[in-house]
C-alpha cells in the first residue's frame, strides 16, 4: 500500500514536471507533497548557489518563511552540509544528541527532533539537499530513505530541465538582441548618422556612458554631457572615472579609442554591442577621413588661386563661383592663419604620410568643431587655415594657440609657429591677408623665437620696418644709429659690457639707469661712465626723446634682420603661447 502511494506521488510529480518548467513551482510541489507522503512536520529544499559553495534555503513547508533565501550553510556545515559533502543520505533520530547539528535562529526549528537529509544529485553533480524533520522522535526506515532518494532524483531532473530551458530561453533572447543590435548599427552606418549617434546607440545598449577619443588622444564626442570626460585620453586614468578602453582599428592602424564607463556586470550582448559599435565607428572614421582628403584636394585647387597673387575681380568671381559649386562657401570674409614647422622634426608632419594624415585630420576636425565653416589645407609644407566671420580676432588668436598645442601632442620633439592676418578679408583680399600672416610669422620668429603665435595686428614699429626692409635705406638707418656703438674701439673695465650692449639694455629698461644697472649687474657709477662714453661716441644727446626713439627703432630693425631671435621660454600649455606684439598690460 505504501509503495503504491509513493508510486502515485512520483507519477504526479513527473506529470506536473512535464506540464511546467517553473522551477519555483516544482520545488514547492515537491516539499508540499513530500510532507504529506512521509507524514513529516517539515520538508525543506536547499539548493547549491552557483557560483559559490553555499547551500541556500530555497523553499520550506514547516520552517519560518523568513529564512527562505537568507539561511545559508557551507558544504560540510550541519546535517544538511554533511549530506552534501558525503553525497549520501544522513539519518539523525535525535538532533539534540548530534553534535554536528546546527541550530539556526529565526526559522523555528528548535521543536524538531528527528531529521533525514538526502543529497539532490544530477549524475555526479550536486544540485542541493532535500530535508525532512519531525517534532517527535522517529526512526526513518530504509524504505523512507529510498523514497526520499527517488524524490530527490526526480527533483534533480526537474530542476535540470528547468535550468536547461532557462539557458535556452536566455540564449534565444541574446540571439534576438544581437540581431537587433546588428540591424541598428547597420542602419546607423548606412545612413551616415555620425559619431554622436553611434556613441549614443552604444550607450543605450550597454546601459552606461561612452566617449570617443581620436587617434591623437583628443576628445571627439560622448553619449552624455554630464559625465565630465577629460579633454585628453591620458587624463582619463587620473580622473575618478572607472572605464574600459576599446581600440578602434582599421587593420593594424588605430583610428581612435572608445571609452566605456564601468556599469553593472555586462553580459555577452553588451560585449557584442561594443564590438558592433567599434566596427561601425571604424567605418565612419574611414569615411570621414576619405571625405576630408577629397575636400582638401578640392579646396586646394580653388584656394591656391586666391592665395597665389592678386587677381582681377572677374577671376575672383570665377573662383568663388567654382568653390560654391564644390560646396565651399567663400562669400564671407575670413581670417588667414599660417602654421609652419620650426625644425626638421616638425616637418615630418607633412612628409610622413601617416603623420600627415593624423595632422590634417586632427586639425581639420578640431577647427570645424571650434569654428564652423573653417577651411584647412596644406601648402608648401605649411598649414593654411581660413576662419570665416563672424569671429573676433582675439578668438582667432586663441584658437591658433590651441592648434599649436594640439600639434605639440601629435608631433613631439619640435615646435610649430603661427602667424595671424591683421584683419579678415573678402575672397579677393586673401592674397594680401596671406602675406600679412606670413609677415607676422617671420617677424615673430626673429623677435620672440619659435613656437609662438604672432599676430600682424599686434605688430608695432615692426610693420613699418618690414615695409622698408627691402630698401638700402633701412640698412643705412641701422648703421647710422647703432654703428658708432658697435664700432667703438674702447676697452671697458672687467665685467662691464660693450657700448652696444649697454645701449640695448638702456632701451629695454626705458632708459632707467638704476634698472639698467641691475639688469647688467654693474654699479650705477660704472654704468654712468659707459653712458658718457656712448654720448661721446655718437655725438648725440641721449636724453632727446627723438634720439631715443630712433635708437629703439634701429635695434628692432637689427633684431628683425638677424637669423633668429632669442630662444622661447618653456611652455606647458597653450596659454603660455605668446602673441607677439601684444601691448604692455
Amino acid at each position: 500500500m505504501e509503495s503504491l502511494r509513493e508510486l502515485a506521488f512520483l507519477q504526479r510529480l513527473s506529470l506536473t514536471a512535464a506540464q511546467t518548467l517553473d522551477a519555483d513551482a516544482l520545488v514547492q510541489l515537491v516539499i508540499d507533497e513530500t510532507t504529506g507522503a512521509l507524514d513529516v512536520d517539515v520538508c525543506s529544499v536547499y539548493l547549491l548557489e552557483s557560483p559559490g559553495n553555499e547551500l541556500v534555503l530555497t523553499a520550506t513547508n514547516g520552517l519560518a518563511q523568513a529564512g527562505v533565501g537568507h539561511v545559508r550553510l557551507q558544504i560540510g556545515e550541519g546535517i544538511t552540509g554533511w549530506a552534501a559533502q558525503d553525497r549520501r543520505p544522513v539519518v539523525v533520530p535525535d538532533v539534540r544528541e548530534e553534535r554536528r547539528f546546527r541550530w539556526m535562529h529565526g526559522v523555528d526549528q528548535a521543536r524538531f527532533v528527528s531529521m533525514c537529509s538526502v543529497p539532490i544529485m544530477s549524475a555526479d553533480r550536486l544540485v542541493g539537499v532535500l530535508n525532512v524533520q519531525t517534532d517527535e522522535r522517529r526512526v526513518f526506515t530504509h524504505l523512507d530513505v529510498e523514497f526520499l532518494v527517488a524524490i530527490a532524483a526526480q527533483t534533480a531532473g526537474v530542476l535540470e530541465r528547468s535550468a536547461m530551458h532557462e539557458r535556452l530561453a536566455r540564449h534565444l533572447d541574446e540571439l534576438s538582441r544581437s540581431e537587433q543590435i546588428h540591424r541598428r548599427f547597420t542602419e546607423l552606418s548606412l545612413s551616415g548618422a555620425g559619431l554622436q549617434a553611434i556613441c549614443e546607440a552604444i550607450a543605450e545598449q550597454v546601459g552606461t556612458a561612452v566617449a570617443l577619443y581620436d587617434e591623437n588622444g583628443l576628445f571627439r564626442v560622448a553619449s552624455a554631457d554630464d559625465v565630465g570626460f577629460p579633454e585628453r585620453l591620458v587624463d582619463v586614468a587620473g580622473s575618478d572615472l572607472r572605464v574600459s578602453l576599446h581600440p578602434v582599428q582599421a587593420g593594424p592602424m588605430k583610428l581612435a579609442d572608445l571609452v566605456v564607463i564601468h556599469g553593472e556586470e555586462r553580459d555577452g550582448v553588451s560585449a557584442r554591442a561594443i564590438e558592433h559599435g567599434v566596427t561601425v565607428i571604424a567605418l565612419e572614421l574611414a569615411r570621414e577621413q576619405s571625405g576630408l582628403e577629397v575636400e582638401a584636394r578640392l579646396h586646394g585647387d580653388v584656394i591656391e588661386g586666391l592665395l597665389a597673387s592678386e587677381l582681377p575681380d572677374a577671376e575672383v568671381r570665377r573662383l568663388v563661383d567654382r568653390a560654391m559649386r564644390l560646396g565651399i562657401s567663400l562669400r564671407s570674409r575670413a581670417w588667414v592663419v599660417v602654421v609652419r614647422p620650426d625644425g626638421e622634426g616638425a616637418m615630418r608632419a607633412f612628409t610622413d604620410p601617416v603623420l600627415a594624415r593624423r595632422v590634417m585630420g586632427g586639425v581639420s576636425l578640431r577647427m570645424r568643431a571650434r569654428h564652423d565653416g573653417t577651411i584647412v589645407l596644406e601648402r608648401g609644407g605649411a598649414l593654411i587655415i581660413l576662419i570665416p566671420e563672424p569671429v573676433a580676432v582675439t578668438h582667432v588668436e586663441r584658437t591658433t594657440e590651441l592648434v599649436l598645442a594640439d600639434l605639440a601632442r601629435i608631433v613631439t620633439g619640435d615646435t610649430f609657429s603661427a602667424g595671424v592676418s591683421g584683419s579678415s578679408g573678402a575672397p579677393g583680399d586673401l592674397h594680401s591677408r596671406f602675406a600679412q600672416a606670413q609677415t607676422a610669422i617671420e617677424i615673430g620668429g626673429r623677435v620672440a623665437g619659435p613656437g609662438v603665435v604672432s599676430s600682424y595686428r599686434r605688430l608695432g614699429a615692426e610693420r613699418i620696418l618690414t615695409a622698408a626692409a627691402e630698401t638700402s635705406d633701412l640698412e643705412q638707418f641701422v648703421d647710422e644709429w647703432l654703428g658708432p656703438f658697435m664700432r667703438a674701439a674702447d676697452r671697458p673695465p672687467a665685467n662691464v659690457p660693450p657700448l652696444d650692449a649697454v645701449i640695448e639694455a638702456l632701451v629695454e629698461c626705458s632708459w632707467s639707469l638704476r634698472a639698467t644697472a641691475r639688469a647688467l649687474d654693474i654699479e650705477t657709477d660704472a654704468l654712468s661712465a659707459r653712458v658718457q662714453r656712448a654720448r661721446a661716441v655718437c655725438g648725440r644727446d641721449l636724453d632727446d626723446p627723438n634720439v631715443r626713439l630712433s635708437i629703439a627703432l634701429a635695434l628692432r630693425a637689427r633684431r628683425m634682420s638677424g637669423p633668429t631671435g632669442p630662444a622661447p621660454a618653456d611652455r606647458e600649455e597653450p596659454q603660455a603661447s605668446a602673441v607677439v606684439g601684444a601691448p604692455n598690460e
